[in-house]
């Protein structure tokens, strides 16, 4: 998107995305004719205010020179001085503007300003929000560009030119693709190009609104009733969000103790504060599994739940679950977040998504990682002082967490069609509830179901991965307990609960396996009051420094759960 330079008749300069008279504001009496990038107009702007920082502003500089002195700066950046030409607008009378004010659609323009808090925007979901709210591009742009002139947002470029490089306004990643266009030297993003396009020669509309009015009434409703364990980490949760000199804070809970709904109080209380609140995770799987439980226990408060496969872009409520691909749409927006799964790819490495749930946070705002496996990082946090450590390990059952044993495999376990002594394990397993194989390679998934059907044809056996179109339904069905064995990659390694499975890893020692990866896929294992405890086998043809770590993770919990009286011995 291009803007117009305006003079006003007060002699200040500003812009705006269109040169008609009648969609410009009242004041101004002339525009430059031919429209600019965003990031030239700033350059014009700093070199204005560099050659003299009162005289840009000063109501009623001289004009001529100030207009003559803009085109010198322009021409520096490379444009053709005869594309360049001041134009005189006819002045509009205020009793004509008033009309179009009156005129204008006060339904539509409700919703946009409903829809667009706290959000910042890409061209391309502003067109998405048009198509929403059915009216045309330019009127989309119409209504944003009021609120930036009423000082309630404002346009960025979606790449901005920052000193010798570059960074990315959307996910500040400074590692971007420059490249020669009409305008000069431009630079394209990729980090973020999964959510839409963002270069120095596009924009950003950044709402600089809040997504609260004030306190509101929450009708807070837990189904449940909190172990020992969850009220004293839900105090210290409540504590942290209500008056911690610490910013930062991270919950390290035991896999399924219900680290999510310790957290529901302290959300509750926030909303009632007028406090904005945003629950993160950074994969889909993990969003549909909260979505439900905050809708239970939140009855009738509006809650905006946004992934890539969201049908409804755009909604309105001051609790947002989200992807953290989805919350850089967000900008100083939320007073507390709730980040789930810290550790999980693909925000665990990722500077931009870590970059992005930041900024999404407003001033003196809360971030409370939460995880049964924090990062390197996370406890590094923690050692200094600079994070708040928050402990929940026991599960709300007062079971210990089920401990991996280890099957050496004589074999490869590569998927060739032979099958090792381990395969005549899975029937014992059976027997307690539904298998769960996880496997590390997608190339793994549908060989290894072909042969598991072959060995058991009286069983329902299937798989899934994360390109799998029919993915969605599959884990659905495997949620209602209708496969006997199941075949995934790490995509169900966490925030997925599945009553009565038993978990099988083979080829733990593989690279991709990490000890986090081990813990949360051995996690799924005896997460419900029905069916806590169960059996995690670790096949493999080595014992790696990952696998021992992961047990012994698990151990400690279990330790740290029973010295604290929350397990049964």
């Amino acid at each position: 998107m291009n803007f117009f330079l305006t003079f006003d008749k007060n002699g200040n300069v500003s812009f705006s995305p269109f040169r008609e008279r009648d969609k410009l504001n009242s004041s101004v009496i002339s525009c430059l004719g031919t429209p600019l990038s965003l990031a030239n107009i700033q350059v014009v702007q700093e070199r204005l205010q560099r050659q003299d920082p009162f005289a840009f502003w000063r109501k009623g500089s001289k004009q001529k020179d100030t207009k003559l002195e803009i085109l010198k700066i322009i021409k520096a950046l490379g444009w053709d001085a005869q594309d360049l030409t001041w134009e005189d607008v006819s002045p509009t009378s205020e009793i004509d503007q008033s009309r179009v004010d009156e005129e204008r659609d006060n339904e539509v323009r409700k919703a946009f300003n409903r829809l667009v808090l706290g959000r910042q925007l890409s061209c391309g979901d502003l067109r998405g929000l048009a198509r929403e709210l059915k009216i045309k591009d330019e009127e989309i742009t119409k209504l944003a560009h009021c609120s930036v002139e009423q000082g309630s947002a404002q346009w960025v470029p979606a790449v901005r030119h920052n000193g010798s490089g570059w960074q990315c306004q959307r996910c500040g990643e400074k590692d971007v693709e420059e490249w020669p266009s009409l305008c000069g030297m431009a630079a394209t993003c990729r980090s973020c190009e999964s959510i839409g396009s963002s270069s120095s020669l596009d924009v950003l509309y950044r709402d600089q609104r809040s997504l609260m009015d004030g306190p509101s009434e929450v009708l807070f409703r837990p189904h449940w009733t909190l172990t020992e364990a969850q009220r004293l980490a839900s105090e210290q949760v409540a504590g942290f969000i209500r008056d911690a000199p610490e910013e930062t804070a991270l919950l390290w809970a035991a896999c399924g103790a219900g680290k999510t709904e310790v957290c529901f109080p302290s959300a509750a209380w926030a909303l009632e504060q007028g406090k904005s609140v945003l629950f993160a995770a950074p994969r889909q799987d993990v969003i549909n599994d909260v979505a439900p439980r905050l809708r239970r226990d939140f009855p009738d408060y509006p809650l905006q739940v946004l992934t890539g496969t969201s049908l409804v872009k755009f909604q309105s409520g001051g609790m947002v679950l989200a992807t953290t691909h989805q919350v850089l749409r967000f900008w100083c927006a939320f007073d507390v977040v709730f980040m789930d799964e810290m550790d999980a790819f693909p925000y665990h490495g990722s500077r931009a998504l870590a970059w992005g749930l930041k900024h999404a946070l407003r001033r003196n705002g809360k971030i409370l990682y939460l995880t049964a496996t924090p990062s390197p990082e996370g406890l590094k946090g923690v050692q200094k002082g600079k994070i708040r450590l928050i402990r929940l390990p026991a599960r709300h059952h007062r079971t210990a967490l089920p401990v991996p044993i280890w099957e050496r495999s004589r074999h490869s376990l590569e998927p060739n069609g032979s099958t090792g002594v381990w395969v005549a394990q899975l029937e014992t397993l059976r027997g307690q509830g539904s298998v769960l194989v996880f496997v590390p390679k997608i190339s793994w998934v549908d060989p290894w179901i072909k042969c598991l059907q072959r060995r058991f044809p009286d069983w329902c056996v299937d798989g899934s991965y994360s390109s799998d179109p029919g993915r969605s339904t599959k884990i659905e069905r495997l949620r209602q307990g209708k496969y006997d064995l199941f075949v995934s990659t790490t995509i169900l390694e966490r925030g997925i609960t599945l009553s009565g499975i038993q978990v099988v890893v083979l080829a733990a020692d593989h690279p991709v396996f990490d000890e986090r990866a081990l813990v949360q896929m051995a996690g799924r294992v005896g997460r419900t009051r029905e069916s806590p405890a169960g059996s995690v086998l670790f096949v493999s043809t080595r014992m790696t420094l990952a696998m021992q770590t992961a047990v012994q993770w698990i151990e400690e919990q279990n330790r740290l759960a029973l010295e604290l009286g929350l397990i049964e011995t």
